[in-house]
Formats: C-alpha cells, structure tokens, sequence
C-alpha cells in the first residue's frame, strides 16, 4: 500500500501539537529546520537533515507526528549505530509517553518484540541496519500490513555511515538499507540524519539510497564556537606521550577537577600506553582509577562499564580508537585530543564534535603531530592545491602559489638536465602508492589546510561543509569561549615540560623549607590528627593518648619539613617515629592535603625562572642553528657546474618539486617528496629544532633523486656530490657555532 501524503496542513491542529510537543520536550519552541523536516516528512518528501550535534537533530525526527490525528499510531522504523542502537533515545521516548522499542541482533527477546512492532504497538522502532535488511525483520514485519499501513517514516540516523569514504563510521549494513527501502511502500519519505555531512557524502547519501529527485537538504552550519580549537607540535619523543603531562591542572583538589577528556589514537597499543602514562603521572589528589583505555578489542562488560563510567562522570579520561564515540551521548566531555592526524578531515570533525554538546559547555580540541608531519603535510598540500580544481571562487583567490627556485629563479627541469637524459631511466621500482579518488583529495586537502593554515582554523572547516550557506543555530559564543590557537595565540599557552627519573613531571611541593605560618598550620593539623586517631582506633586503651601516639618532637619535625613529606619514607629519612609504619600514610595525606592552602611561592618562583632561562636557551640555540642551516645552504647554493655552454647551479633540479602534470610517475614512486626551497623555509622556523633533523631532510631530498633517476645519470651524480658537501659544512658549521652535530 503506498504511503499516503497529507495534502492540506490543519494549522489550528500543528499550532496545538506544537504547544504540546514543546511541553513534553521541555523545548521553548521549534527551530526552523526542525518543523521544515516535519513538514517535509508529512507531505511524503524525504529530507537530508544536516545538523550538528547539540542542534536538535532527534527532536526533528519524531517532530512530524504532531501533525496527524490523534488516533493515528504511525511508526517511526529508525536506525543507528550497530550495537548501540536506540539505548539513549528509548529511555527518552519512553519517559516522555512514546511507546517505542530498540531491537538488535543480540536484543533479548527479540522474537517477541518483532511481532510486537509487527502488532503496530509502538510509535517508534529503533533497529539495527543488519536487523533492518535481515530475511527475519522481512517476513515478520514488512509482511506485516497493520505496520506497513501506518508507517510514517524511514529514519536513519549517522547517515554519513552510508558512505564508505573518510569517516570512522562506515558500516557496511548501513550501504545495504536500499533493500530496505526498496521493501517498504512506495513513497515512504526518508529522514537521513548526520552531524558530518559536506555536500560529497549526501551526494554518495542520495544515491545509495535511490532518492528521488525532490529530497530537501535542510542544513545546519556545524561550526562550534564554544570549542577552542588548536594544533600542536610535540616537544617530547612521541613514543614517551609527555606532552600530554599539560593535561594535567596545576592544582587539583580531586578528580573532578581533571576536566573530562578523550584522548584518540589510531591503534589499540598506543591507547593502552596513553592510558598507563596518565596512571602513572596523576599527582596523588587524582586517582589512577579515573582513566580507562577502550578499544574493540575490550570486553562488552567492561566496554558498557566504561561508557557508563563517563556518561556519570566517575572516568575523567578515556584513551580510545575510533571504537568509542558515535551514538553515545556523552553530555559532559570537555576537551577531545588527537594522538597524531587521523586519516581523513571528517574524522577530525567527527572526533572533535564529542565535546562541549551543550552550547554553552566551553570545550577544547587539541591536535598533536610531530615536528616531522607538519612539515610533510605542508608539502603535501602544494602538491594537492597544484592538482586540485577549486571548488569555490573564495579558494581560488587565496591559493598560494608553491615556494619558487632560490634567488627568484624559475625552475626549468628540462634545461637543467643533459640533452640525452630529459627523459632518465627510473631506479627500480617499489609499489606505487595508490591514488586518492577526488572525495579524498578534497577531504585530504581540507585536513591538511586545518593543520598548517597560519589563519583561522574555522575557515576550512567552514569551506568544506559549506556552513556560510546554512542555517545558523541560535548559540552565540559563550563567555569565555576561544576560537583558534592562529587567532588568539595568547589564550593558548602551552607549558614547558620537565621529566625526571621515570617520566614524572617536576613535582610540586618538593621544597624543603617552610614559612612559620606553614610550619604552625600544619603542626594544628598533626595536633589534631593525633588526638582523632587515639580516640578512634584506640578508644579501650586508656593508656595509649594521642601524644604517645606521636610526640611533640615527631610533630615539629614534620611541620618544619612538611614540603618534603609526600611519603611514608620521606617521614623515615626526617625522623625516627615507631609509629611511621602504621599511621604514617595518615599523616602524609593529611600535610598534603593542608598544604594545598599554602602554594609553594618558591617553588613558582624558581619554575618562572627555569621558564624565563629556557626562553633564552632556546633563542640562543635558535640563532645559532639559524647560522648553520643559512651556511649550509649557502654551500650548497654556491656549487657551479658548465652545462651545455653555460655555468649554472649544481642545485637547481633539486630547487622545486617536480610539477605532476609533467612527471606523474615521480609522485607514485616517491612517498615523501621535499625540495630545496621548502628545506630552506622549515630552517627559519621553530619545527627544526636540531642539526640531525635538518640533515635528514637533505638525506631525505638527494635519496629521493637516487630513488628516482639512474645511477649513471647526472641527477644522481649531483646527489651524491651535494650530499658531500652538505656533510662536510654541517659538521664544521655545527663545531663552530657550538651547537650538537647530527
């Protein structure tokens, strides 16, 4: 039986049900998108529903049934994510009077609760894709004419799904709710509902499906201004994960104070290491217990404890892969890290939209990349923009141009290359890389323009979902909320960190001298806790007082060395108590706890020091490999050589990449493609931080022409040349300024 559309709206009859469906949401009013979807649906047309998260997208899903009689019990068939289908939804239909059912493979039950929706016994049914297309669902419910007859529409939610490119979330059952379709009477509109849509997906969306031409796009701009975005450069060894120490508040008082995070990374080893680091450098007023690792590898048990455990707040930080995220509604969590790029730019987006839900939440997503892969990404992205047509006029007038030959030279690969090698032989081949369709090119360059912009981070963002010509929220920034690390670098400061001994940041509370204010706060403290723990644990030995318990002597000796106690062996090594073993795991938490009233005003004092040296250091050290990195490339840039009558530089073929268009074949064989000129431009910035970084990539650059060109061919000749004189003048540049040689 086909789907029967309303012709002709009762506007007396939507004003009212509106009223109502505000009432039990508990909403002041409908926003724009959300009764265009509703009215889209009850006209019989389907609606690609692009809204971020926080906007409203499950309101505009059941908003539609406000406009049908009362007496009509339509369904809603809905689908989510595998396994998670429907849990958060459910129980909030079902608290606000909606009969509704979540059925997956593994639901209890689940024959009874398919003829129940086969009975037509509730109002929404949230089912999994690998249920939806399954033979079961099929004979028991879609043969079913008491639910075909009435149902409403076809839900999916995280649609982007469907799509197999560039997301975390491909499903593949998701690609396969075409059949489903195609089972349900004609004309059924469909809701396709995502946070992450740019116009390449709901084009791929649109054609999975087979929807008919007149499918709306109601879009929402996904930008969220109360998430503060940045991107970082590690300082550490990636492997030792010390950059996240920052992580970490000053002064926490308790874990409530260690704002919610997740921490993604893209493999299961590394989110087991992040979360043992974290354990073991949590200072002493945040348990260890509050940080948990979860991959698809973890148990369902533990899986469903650990997303409880941050849905309540109890986890303040889950290291994770991509495993965790997508259909659960985590409402509190604060900051998103990313452990290195992910593989496409609406993982990014996808990642970072976990945080700050509610718009007036202030939220925090952090990149961390190394020195290395920022370098490689700008280089990959003056390949891309070279290849690329610019899909919008705005990015044709910013294009940036690629670096040009040293000295204002145009590179002219043909005249630098002997006559009867303008065509060299290629060295063996390895595996070509395999090339990116034109979705992944844009997303790839997207992803890389976020990353090493010198502008706002919000604009490629805002490019590749088109949100300048979407509907706005309602949600100005909040107070207090930052944009962009580019924007406002200030407002993003980034602590220097110092490892001792395991990995352990510099502690705080390691002086040893006290103020007499301190010294008589904390000798209070141990007064009183001695006289509490006679009283309690000793109550029937009369005997035994708090001063037996811990003599005067015991306690002065601690107040003036409080700062130093932060264990029961310190208490040993700074006095001689009989006790220390029972009690002393007492007594150091309480000096700790009291000394929280009294920050260390030495200990700032020489950490703004150490601070204000390390600014120095580095400025010195700075200048000094600027010297050498400028000498080398003055050596290098200086090397003449006759060809063809005429004198020009041993380097020049080495100046600019190769264009692509010209040499296709030199960017399938070569996977990290670097120059002279974009050598020269990394030098005079903070991401070469040594002499052995800077010689790898000029070993990185003549092994690359080794790779490419024959070994009896000029070009290969010239590389090794080169590289000799490289080695030669950064060994003595590097003696000379006194600085590490490589």
């Amino acid at each position: 039986m086909p789907f029967k559309p309303i012709v002709e709206f009762d506007r007396l009859r939507l004003s009212l049900a509106e009223q109502n469906l505000c009432a039990v949401f508990k909403v002041p009013s409908l926003r724009q998108h959300q009764v265009q979807t509703g009215q889209n649906t009850l006209k019989g047309i389907s609606t690609i529903l692009d809204v971020p998260t926080g906007g409203g997208k499950t309101l505009a899903f059941w908003e539609h049934g406000r406009g049908l009689p009362e007496n009509n019990l339509g369904s809603w068939p809905t689908h989510g994510p595998a396994g998670v289908a429907g849990s958060g939804p459910l129980a909030d239909l079902t608290e606000k009077g909606v009969p509704a059912v979540a059925i997956s493979s593994i639901s209890p039950d689940r024959d009874q609760l398919l003829q129940n929706v086969a009975e037509n016994k509730y109002r929404v049914v949230l089912i999994s894709p690998e249920m939806a297309v399954s033979t079961k669902f099929q004979s028991v419910v879609l043969s079913s004419e008491l639910f075909t007859s009435n149902i409403l529409s076809l839900v999916i939610d995280e649609a982007h799904c469907i799509s197999e490119w560039g997301n975390d979330d491909f499903r593949p059952d998701f690609s396969k709710l075409s059949v489903l379709l195609s089972r349900m009477p004609s004309g059924v509109p469909v809701v396709a509902g995502s946070a992450t849509m740019p116009k390449d997906v709901i084009t791929d969306i649109k054609n999975k499906l087979g929807l008919r031409s007149d499918c709306v796009h109601v879009g929402v701009s996904n930008d969220k201004p109360n998430i503060a975005l940045s991107v970082r450069i590690m300082q550490h060894p990636q492997d030792t994960f010390a950059d996240l120490m920052t992580l970490f508040p000053r002064d926490a008082k308790g874990p409530e104070d260690f704002p919610q995070t997740l921490v993604y990374t893209d493999d299961r080893i590394p989110c087991e290491k992040i979360q043992d680091f974290l354990r073991r450098n949590s200072p002493d007023e945040i348990a260890e217990a509050v940080f948990e690792f979860y991959h698809r590898h973890v148990g369902d048990v533990q899986k469903k404890e650990i997303q409880d455990g941050i849905r309540s707040g109890r986890l303040r930080g889950a290291s994770a892969t991509d495993a965790l995220g997508m259909g659960m509604d985590f409402k509190h969590i604060m900051r998103v890290i990313l452990w290195h790029c992910p593989r496409s730019f609406l993982s990014l987006v996808q990642k970072i939209g976990r945080c700050g839900r509610a718009a007036e939440l202030l939220g925090e997503a952090i990149l961390y990349i190394t020195s290395a892969a920022y370098m490689q990404y700008e280089i990959e992205l003056e390949i891309l923009k070279g290849d690329l047509a610019d899909d919008e006029d705005e990015d044709a007038a910013q294009r940036q141009e690629p670096e040009a030959a040293a000295d204002g030279e145009q590179m002219d690969r043909e005249a630098a290359i002997e006559q009867e090698e303008q065509e060299p032989g290629k060295a063996t081949k390895r595996k070509a890389k395999k090339s990116m369709t034109a979705l992944e090119a844009r997303d790839r360059r997207y992803l890389l323009e976020y990353i090493v912009t010198k502008g706002c981070r919000r604009i490629p963002w805002n490019k590749f979902f088109g949100n300048n010509s979407k509907l706005v929220l309602p949600h100005p920034a909040p107070p207090g909320a930052r944009c962009c690390d580019n924007c406002s670098p200030d407002e993003f400061p980034v602590d220097t960190i110092r490892l001792t001994g395991a990995g352990k940041r510099t502690g705080r509370r390691q002086g040893t001298k006290t103020t007499e204010d301190v010294a008589a706060a904390i000798q209070e403290t141990l007064l009183t806790l001695r006289d509490n723990i006679a009283r309690t644990k000793y109550s029937r030995q009369n005997i035994v007082t708090g001063k037996i318990l811990m003599s005067n002597l015991v306690v002065d000796a601690l107040a003036n060395r409080a700062r130093s106690i932060t264990s029961v062996e310190a208490i040993n090594q700074t006095v001689q108590w009989v006790w220390a073993t029972d009690l002393g795991a007492e007594v150091v938490q309480a000096i700790q706890q009291r000394l929280l009233d009294f920050p260390d005003l030495e200990e700032e004092r020489r950490e703004k020091a150490f601070a204000a040296l390390h600014v120095l250091a580095e400025k010195d050290l700075r200048q000094k490999l600027t010297s050498v990195f400028d000498g080398c490339y003055t050596a290098v840039a200086s090397e003449m050589v006759t060809r063809r009558g005429k004198s020009v530089k041993r380097c020049q073929i080495f100046m600019t990449l190769p264009k692509r268009n010209a040499w296709p074949d030199y960017y399938e064989l070569i996977p990290e493609p670097i120059s002279i000129a974009h050598i020269n431009k990394f030098s005079h910035t903070t991401v070469i931080r040594s002499t052995a970084q800077y010689a790898a990539l000029w070993h990185r650059l003549f092994d690359n022409a080794r790779t490419y060109n024959r070994s009896d061919s000029v070009i290969y000749e010239d590389a090794d040349y080169l590289q000799g004189v490289l080695d030669t003048n950064l060994a003595a540049l590097s003696t000379l300024h006194d600085v590490p040689g490589p």
